[in-house]
């Protein structure tokens, strides 16, 4: 198991922050520098393959250092079982290095388990024999892997939650929220389990326990995140009363009653202009009205161009195109027939 101690001396040292989750705090030890891992050199550039050989040297004396220092390993004797942890790590790693080439994962992995496999193994190394072992066909050949990975941190992390919770109201708050997000996975593996399918993993039981549905409610935390939740939801009505939050970015135009009104007056103003002007271009091109205000305004032929010119330029420029745009060609069809 973590030395806890011995975990934040060392993290400290190399400039991380020490963890507190056991999870964290065993793959944070996996990544520190170790000045003494070419020792193992002799068994892991033995490692096959061509991909990524540097990266899973590496990978392999870090495996090997640690199964150096742990002791013997007796399956499921332990709630919390590093040899586990250990396996996860490992293929996390490898999945890591391996994103953009899934089919290869499999394989790195099999040529570090080949080397782990071999010294766990032999009686004559002693360093290594009956020690923690590759665990592929048990949690990782699944699809799922890595909700089983992150099943297994929750269920070996929920044991510290529960006993700091009752001295550390703010950190408690923090870690019921955590829980909370595990749900789905108790979703995922109850139906995966009760169904008896081959990738229910073998700690899913020890596991049922932990089922946020049960021990968020022994937590005093619980109460706390709901009242925050009462209180969010309460300044966000405040704020969008209409229950209609405003999108970032997109102005929101209200019409109201006095709006509309606005719009109302404007287009009957608009609609009562155009049958006066159209009306009074008609009667200055073809009737001798048209005549006698032209002999009234000499050579001022724009007359009615100039009465226009105000307010109403922008909606009739130009009266005798607007008149000949309606009407065509009826000069030659309408004339004046006096009584």
């Amino acid at each position: 198991m973590v030395d806890s101690k011995q975990h934040e001396e060392t993290g400290g040292l190399f400039g991380y922050p020490p963890k507190e989750l056991y999870s964290d705090k065993f793959y944070q030890d996996r990544e520190l520098f170790y000045s003494d891992l070419i020792k193992y050199s002799k068994h892991c550039n033995n490692i096959y393959g061509e991909k990524q050989r540097t990266r899973l040297k590496d990978l392999c004396k870090r495996v090997l250092k640690y199964l150096e220092q742990s002791t013997k390993w007796e399956e499921n004797k332990n709630e919390y079982d590093e040899c586990i942890l250990l396996n996860y790590w490992l293929y996390d790693k490898i999945s890591k290095y391996f994103a953009n080439d899934k089919d290869y994962i499999d394989i790195a992995y099999g040529s570090i388990q080949g080397i782990w496999r071999t010294l766990v193994d032999d009686s004559y190394q002693v360093s290594y024999y009956k020690k923690c072992k590759p665990l592929f066909e048990k949690i990782l050949k699944h699809s799922d892997w890595k909700k089983g990975k992150e099943l297994y941190d929750y269920c070996i992390n929920y044991k510290y939650i529960e006993q700091m919770c009752p001295y550390y109201d703010k950190k408690c708050v923090e870690y019921c929220k955590y829980i909370e997000k595990k749900r789905y996975l108790y979703d995922h593996f109850d139906n995966v389990c009760t169904r008896g399918e081959s990738s229910c993993p073998s700690f899913y039981e020890k596991c049922k326990d932990y089922n946020p549905n049960v021990v968020l409610n022994t937590l005093k935390c619980h109460e706390k995140m709901k009242a925050e939740r009462v209180v969010t939801s309460k300044v966000s009505a405040t704020h969008y009363p209409s229950g209609k939050e405003q999108a970032s970015g997109t102005p929101v135009i209200e019409i109201t009653p006095d709006t509309s009104h606005i719009g109302t007056k404007l287009g009957h103003s608009v609609l009562g202009v155009t049958p006066v002007l159209l009306t009074a271009s008609v009667l200055y091109k073809y009737t001798p009205i048209g005549s006698w205000i032209r002999n009234l305004g000499g050579t001022r032929t724009n007359s009615i161009g100039d009465v226009v010119g105000g307010e109403t330029v922008g909606f009739l420029a130009n009266p005798q195109e607007s008149a000949d745009m309606l009407f065509g060609d009826t000069q030659n069809y309408i004339s004046y027939q006096p009584m």
